[in-house]
């Protein structure tokens, strides 16, 4: 990282534009368009994003035209910090202007910000002002409670397929042409928040930014936001816009880009990941540069309210940087930061610190002191030369002064969905249970590090180049080294499953849930793959297990697993039971909606219950009103329709399914049969023959013979 020389703020030229500051309803300049003299307000996040990649924070990299003229109009903080290196904390910090030891939002995956906490929007729409929010990526979704106080929230991704992962983001075009829309028809004074996810790895930038930044794709990407965001603002200018707007632009945090061993981010704690761009322009502010003011997210909050004299909500833990922009000084300020998605979400010890610059104080297992005066990037840990007492007492004291014992209201069991949309975008982990209470240096994110990079090396070699004994090696390593990583266990037997070696996925699952018994990823994947092996009854008997984690109780995906199995065992009752726990959690659910139409329809066969037939029916048709592309159900529905009679509706349904999952081979056999019944034996040789080609040879004697008599008829 580039540290960047001392520049004196700009004065204002003329008296006037203080007293702007001193009155919100001059502090806009000449007025926005349509409205009643009070200004607007744009606040822009780009996720992801490293100061240093702003040619406005002297990026000699990327070309960021757009934003450095936005960076020339206002001041620039180029010592600004986030407290958190994830981005629904970071978010929550920005937006309730308080720490998370005190609305108790640490990590993205395990928390929902608490309901009764003013936000900045709320205050917003208190004061009369009409509230958007377009946002990029899931992991700002409105169920994680930032959307309160915004009119409209759009957080539209497009379908929920979990297969495909490019639906939990969507690019800074659309979030733009979305913001445009909104912003045409604004009719009074406006408070608008603009997320770009796009930095955010894995970094695949369009045209022309693909091939101008073919070696660094990273930057490709910020390029992009900044040509995406250069829309919006010539929209502003070509309208007037911007003469009464107070525009804010920031990250939520930054990327390691490798630095310190760490790919992206969310795991350390250094100034890849924590220092961020800040840029203010105030209508009547002149351009200029904050070098020695140390600034940091909570601060943006009361800075808002001040400009716009918005009325602050009470125990706000930031300061108003109206003083800087005016060309003042800012006394000094210690900036607490966290690391705990490591924690929470993978059992491994936290990391807090903060920032008393040039002081930075890093408290893990294994802990760290900067002078960022001399070592801004952070190359020469000066602990071991010191008794680090003082700084542990300061830390805290810190922690201490900021925390409310409401906090841990926030913490939640995360949900299905919320757990497969976060892994999709590389948040993995089912954290450990009961947390540790003591942490020993084995236990720091440093040392578990370099085994996560291998780990993710080794899929890539598996995913890319099918390289799978390589791989598989390299993960048999991580595990004899350190034996308590994870994700090697996960990745390792996922390779495994993919290659057909149930057994060995089964042993390497069945190993970490010895070494890691509170691993609730590691339990579930053992759970998911005993169902593949037809172990029905092991899968029966960890039931009493699943609420010894605390994920269990909240998750539908075990409870199906569990019901799933049930059905296969003929305990019916018993497995309606268990979907209706997966069903009451997430009721849109299709796989337990179609795990609870098959125990339906088998009990209505057993019983000749028409009634429980047509439930059977309704339940195959709620999962594919949630899934129109799970060819289970339709599968179901097939069955449930020969069940009722109507052979036609049912072979309807068997196509389709086969149109969508050409391998579900039981599909194949139920078209065989029921065309045979219809007298259409070419038909039912076609489907029987290509059944037996996929099937026979896990077929039981009995099974073969009749397979064998049926394509004997059919012939």
């Amino acid at each position: 990282m580039k540290k960047f020389k001392a520049k004196e703020v700009k004065k204002f030229l003329w008296s006037a534009a203080l007293l702007t500051f001193l009155c919100p309803s001059l502090a806009c300049g000449s007025p926005p368009a349509k409205s009643t003299g009070k200004a607007n307000c744009l606040i822009i996040t780009i996720d992801t994003l490293r100061a240093d990649r702003l040619s406005a924070f002297g990026s000699t990299t990327v070309s960021t035209p757009n934003i450095d003229r936005v960076a020339a109009r206002g001041i620039k903080f180029t010592r600004c910090f986030a407290h958190t290196v994830t981005t629904l904390p970071s978010h929550t910090n920005i937006f309730l202007g308080l720490l998370p030891p005190a609305h108790g939002v640490h990590d993205n995956s395990n928390f929902v910000v608490p309901g009764d906490i003013p936000t900045l929007a709320e205050i917003f729409q208190q004061s009369g002002y009409q509230t958007a929010a377009f946002i990029g990526a899931y992991p700002l979704d409105r169920r994680f409670g930032l959307d309160r106080g915004f009119a409209r929230y759009d957080d539209d991704y497009g379908p929920q397929d979990f297969s495909r992962p490019v639906f939990v983001e969507r690019p800074a075009s659309e979030v733009v042409d979305r913001a445009l829309d909104w912003l045409k028809t604004a009719s009074r004074p406006w408070f608008l928040w603009i997320h770009c996810f796009d930095p955010h790895y894995p970094y695949e930038p369009p045209e022309p930014f693909r091939s101008s930044y073919k070696t660094n794709p990273y930057d490709g990407e910020v390029a992009y936001v900044d040509r995406e965001l250069g829309r919006l603002l010539a929209y502003l200018e070509q309208t007037s816009l911007v003469d009464g707007t107070l525009i804010i632009i920031t990250s939520d945090h930054g990327e390691s880009l490798g630095e310190h061993g760490e790919k992206t981010h969310g795991y350390l704690a250094y100034n890849s990941t924590l220092h961020v761009p800040l840029i203010i322009q105030a209508p009547g502010l002149n351009g200029g540069r904050s070098e020695t003011a140390v600034v940091s997210h909570l601060d943006i909050f009361p800075t808002v309210c001040e400009l716009l004299g918005l009325k602050k909500p009470a125990g706000l833990q930031g300061r108003s940087l109206l003083p800087a922009l005016r060309g003042k000084k800012l006394g000094p300020e210690k900036v607490y930061f966290e690391s705990l998605y490591p924690y929470f979400s993978r059992g491994w010890a936290p990391i807090t610190g903060y920032i008393d610059f040039p002081i930075k104080f890093i408290d893990s297992p294994r802990p760290e002191l900067y002078d960022l005066e001399k070592d801004f990037q952070e190359l020469r840990n000066l602990a071991p030369e010191r008794d680090l007492r003082r700084e542990q007492e300061q830390l805290a004291a810190l922690i201490k002064a900021a925390s409310s014992p409401e906090a841990g209201r926030a913490r939640v069991s995360p949900s299905r969905e919320s757990l497969e949309r976060l892994r999709s975008l590389g948040y993995l982990g089912g954290g450990s249970w009961p947390p540790k209470q003591e942490f020993r240096p084995s236990d720091d994110v440093k040392s578990f590090l370099p085994f996560e990079n291998r780990a993710e090396d080794a899929l890539s070699l598996f995913r890319s180049g099918g390289r799978a004994q390589e791989a598989i090696a390299m993960l048999q390593a991580n595990l004899q080294e350190k034996e308590d990583h994870d994700l090697s266990y996960s990745y390792l037997s996922s390779i495994y499953l993919e290659l057909g070696q149930y057994r060995e996925a089964l042993a390497v699952l069945r190993r970490g849930l010895d070494r890691l018994p509170g691993n609730y990823t590691i339990f579930l994947a053992y759970v998911s793959t005993l169902l593949e092996l037809g172990d029905y009854q092991e899968v029966a008997r960890l039931a009493g297990r699943v609420e010894s984690f605390p994920q269990g109780g909240n998750d539908p995906e075990i409870w199906n697993s569990l019901g799933a199995a049930l059905v296969s065992l003929g305990r019916y009752e018993e497995a309606l039971s268990l979907l209706d726990k997966a069903l009451a959690i997430d009721p849109d659910f299709p796989s337990a909606l179609s795990n609870q139409g098959w125990a339906l329809l088998m009990l209505a066969r057993l019983k000749g219950d028409r009634q429980l037939l047509e439930k059977s029916m309704n339940r195959f048709k709620e999962a594919l009103a949630r899934n129109q592309n799970y060819a289970q159900a339709y599968n179901g529905l097939g069955a449930a329709y020969k069940s009722a009679g109507n052979s036609e509706a049912a072979i309807q349904c068997w196509l389709q399914a086969l149109r969508l999952a050409p391998d579900l081979s039981q599909v194949l056999y139920n078209l065989g049969f029921a065309y045979l019944e219809r007298g259409e034996k070419a038909r039912a040789l076609e489907y029987l023959l290509k059944y037996k080609e996929k099937v026979y040879r896990v077929l039981s004697p009995a099974e073969k013979q009749e397979l064998d008599e049926l394509i004997k008829r059919a012939r």
